[in-house]
C-alpha cells in the first residue's frame, strides 16, 4: 500500500497502477463480471463498460482512485443495459495530467463515474436497468493534496432507467491530519477542518436520463447544487443533504439549493426529503433547499430543513414555501 503521508509518491501514477488497470479493463473487454478484492486502484485510465449484463463488485468497499486528468473512474457505454455496479468507493485524485488517455467525458466535465454519455440517446430498458448499489464518492479525506484533489461532479446519470440503491456522495468536510500538522478547529483536533478552496467538486449528482429511481440518496457538502435532475419522470426516496460549511455569503446569493428539478422536468417525486445547514464560516443565506417546477407531475412528500448549528439560515423549503430555519429556530420546518 501506498504510504498516504508521502503526498508525492501517493500521488505518483506507477507501473504497478498501470498494470492493475489494464488487468481490470482487460476482463471487462472480454465480458467477464469483476469482482474488485479490498484495497486502493489508482486508475490510469477509465475503466469502460460495453457488455450487457456486465457486474463490478467491490468485496470490502474497495477504492477506485479516478484517472488525474479528470476522466472518471468508470463509464458505463451507452445503450448497455443491465450493467450492475456495487460495493466501491470512487475517489477523486490529484489533478495532474492533461487530457492523454482518451477517456475523459467528451464534454469536459470531470466525474468519477458517467453512467452513459452525453448527448448520446439511451432510454435504458425497464425490465433491465442499469444499477448502482452501495456506491460512495469521495473528494478528499486521506489525500494530503487538498488544493489539487478535484472534480465537477461526482455522479452523472446519462442512461435512462438507472436505478440507484444507497448512494452516499461527499465533499469532505474533514481530512486527514499531515505529520506535525495541528488542527485548524478545537472542536476537532484529529482533523484539518476543509476551508474554501480545497477539495473543490460543484456538485454531487446530476441525472439527464428518464425513469431514473434513488431509493437512499445521501448528497453533502458540494460548493454549488448538491444535486440537479434534468431528466423526466424520476423519483428519490430518501434523500440527505448537508449543505457545505466552509463557503462564502456568496453561496447563498448564488441562489444554490440542495435539490433541483430542472424547469424542462415535468414528472417527478421526492419523498422524505431532509436537508441541513451548518455553516461554520460565513451568514450564508440559502433561499431554499428545495427548488423545483411548479406543475401538476411534481411532487415532494414529508421534505424538511433543519439548522444544525454554525450561521446563517435556510429562508425556505420548497421554493417560496415552509418556514426558515437559523439559529433561533432549529427547526425541522416541514410542509
Amino acid at each position: 500500500a501506498k504510504n498516504v503521508f508521502d503526498a508525492f509518491r501517493y500521488n505518483t501514477i506507477d507501473d504497478a497502477d498501470m498494470r492493475k488497470t489494464e488487468e481490470m479493463q482487460a476482463a471487462l473487454n472480454e465480458g467477464k463480471d469483476l469482482i474488485i478484492c479490498p484495497g486502493e486502484y489508482f486508475l490510469n485510465r477509465s475503466l469502460i463498460v460495453k457488455t450487457s449484463d456486465q457486474v463490478i463488485l467491490g468485496l470490502g468497499l474497495p477504492s477506485l482512485i479516478a484517472p488525474q486528468d479528470g476522466s472518471p473512474c468508470i463509464r458505463v457505454i451507452a445503450n448497455t443495459p443491465g450493467v450492475r455496479i456495487a460495493g466501491i468507493i470512487l475517489e477523486a485524485a490529484m489533478m495532474k495530467l492533461t487530457p492523454t488517455t482518451g477517456t475523459k467525458n467528451v464534454d469536459g466535465v470531470r466525474s468519477l463515474i458517467d453512467f452513459g454519455e452525453p448527448e448520446v440517446e439511451d432510454d435504458g430498458d425497464e425490465q433491465n436497468p442499469g444499477v448502482l448499489s452501495d456506491v460512495f464518492t469521495r473528494v478528499g479525506g486521506s489525500n494530503l493534496d487538498r488544493n489539487f484533489v478535484t472534480t465537477d461532479v461526482m455522479v452523472r446519470i446519462h442512461s435512462g432507467n438507472v436505478v440507484g440503491d444507497n448512494l452516499w456522495l461527499w465533499r469532505a468536510d474533514r481530512v486527514q491530519l499531515g505529520i506535525d500538522e495541528g488542527p485548524n478547529d478545537p472542536w476537532f483536533p484529529l482533523n484539518h477542518h476543509v476551508e474554501e478552496g480545497e477539495c473543490r467538486v460543484q456538485t454531487a449528482l446530476e441525472v439527464h436520463g428518464n425513469n431514473v429511481k434513488m431509493y437512499g440518496l445521501f448528497c453533502d457538502h458540494t460548493t454549488e447544487n448538491q444535486m440537479v435532475w434534468k431528466g423526466d419522470n424520476g423519483s428519490v426516496s430518501l434523500f440527505q443533504c448537508k449543505f457545505p460549511c466552509d463557503v462564502s455569503s456568496g453561496y447563498g446569493a448564488n441562489g444554490y439549493a440542495g435539490y433541483v428539478v430542472d424547469e424542462s422536468v415535468t414528472v417527478h417525486s421526492g419523498l422524505a426529503v431532509g436537508i441541513y445547514s451548518n455553516f461554520s464560516q460565513h451568514e450564508v443565506m440559502v433561499p431554499s433547499a428545495i427548488i423545483a417546477p411548479r406543475k401538476d407531475g411534481i411532487s415532494f412528500k414529508y421534505p424538511f430543513t433543519v439548522f444544525l448549528n454554525g450561521k446563517g439560515c435556510i429562508e425556505k423549503v420548497l421554493n417560496n414555501e415552509g418556514k426558515a430555519v437559523n439559529k433561533d429556530n432549529k427547526g425541522p420546518a416541514r410542509l
